[in-house]
């Protein structure tokens, strides 16, 4: 796409007018606020990360800067999280921390255990703190739409951990807009995020406007779609044009649509180029280039059960 004209009318074609109008400009390294918590725009996933390498890496990031650690309990690694923010020596209230109810009962180790029945929320969740050696989380997720009952009682259930002040905010992960509505109207209006996966070859433009119109921040995993990135010929150019690897031209790309990216690594050389995204902007016609590269590449697969019930958008 040469002519911007060109650019704009095939994302009216995709569905993203909303996105060829959207501005981009915002300000450096700022975080994302949301009911007066604020979350770093650039965060550590820690997914299949494990062992001494996990809280190594943990330990890295928070000493070049990182303030945000994303968890989860199915990834089995959150008491290697929780040494390695105190090997790093930063006091816990300067760092965001994010986990996440397991409703799968999938872990990497076991595969499929029992079905996470409502009574055992709290219990889980309280494992988690244990483990990763903290009184309480910044945010907490429901991982997967899976429900024992409903939406609406799991979330009574995280509303009271925040009540507690276990937690300051909650939200959810893998939602469909049928399901980020249906928050809505259960009376959820401060839903804080949705976690989904996000990259540029991988439109989520219908999603997205409806996390804008409801106010949930986006919080993209995957985001340099586990280093494709770095072999598409637009991001290479890209790149060259400022000066920046792929993987930064991505995450920058997600950042200028108030969107935080938790990019994973177990490399210190990327953690620290992963980070380095607040010194230049992406031209306007250029974003949407980068828009123009979808192309329906999804690394995670929804639940087999979720597949006709709460299918992806």
């Amino acid at each position: 796409f040469q002519a911007e004209d060109g650019i704009r009318d095939c994302l009216l074609s995709r569905g993203l007018g909303d996105v060829y109008k959207r501005q981009y400009n915002v300000s450096m390294s700022e975080g994302f606020t949301k009911s007066g918590l604020s979350i770093p725009p650039i965060g550590l996933g820690t997914w299949d990360l494990q062992g001494p390498t996990c809280s190594r890496i943990v330990r890295e990031a928070l000493e070049l800067g990182y303030r945000h650690i994303d968890g989860a309990s199915m990834y089995e690694n959150e008491s290697e999280v929780g040494q390695g923010v105190i090997d790093s020596g930063v006091d816990r209230e300067e760092i965001f921390i994010t986990t996440k109810i397991n409703t799968t009962s999938w872990t990497p180790s076991k595969g499929n255990g029992p079905s996470l029945q409502n009574k055992d929320i709290v219990k889980h969740f309280e494992q988690s703190l244990k483990d990763l050696q903290t009184d309480y989380v910044d945010l907490l997720l429901i991982h997967w739409p899976k429900f024992e009952t409903n939406l609406a009682d799991m979330l009574d259930i995280l509303y009271k951990i925040k009540d507690a002040k276990k937690t300051k905010e909650v939200g959810v992960a893998n939602f469909n807009s049928h399901l980020v509505n249906e928050c809505i109207n259960l009376g959820f209006n401060d839903i804080y995020c949705n976690q989904i996966e996000y990259h540029p070859f991988l439109s989520q433009a219908k999603l997205m406007e409806v996390m804008q119109d409801f106010d949930l921040i986006p919080v993209a995993y995957c985001p340099i779609c586990r280093g494709d990135v770095a072999r598409h010929d637009v991001l290479i150019s890209l790149s060259n044009k400022y000066s920046k690897t792929p993987a930064q031209i991505a995450l920058r790309w997600l950042y200028q649509q108030r969107a935080v990216s938790i990019p994973k690594t177990a490399n210190s050389h990327r953690l620290k180029e992963n980070f380095d995204i607040f010194d230049f902007e992406i031209e306007y016609k250029d974003m949407l280039e980068i828009y123009s590269l979808e192309r329906n590449q999804r690394l995670v697969p929804n639940l087999e059960i979720n597949e006709s019930k709460y299918p992806f958008d």
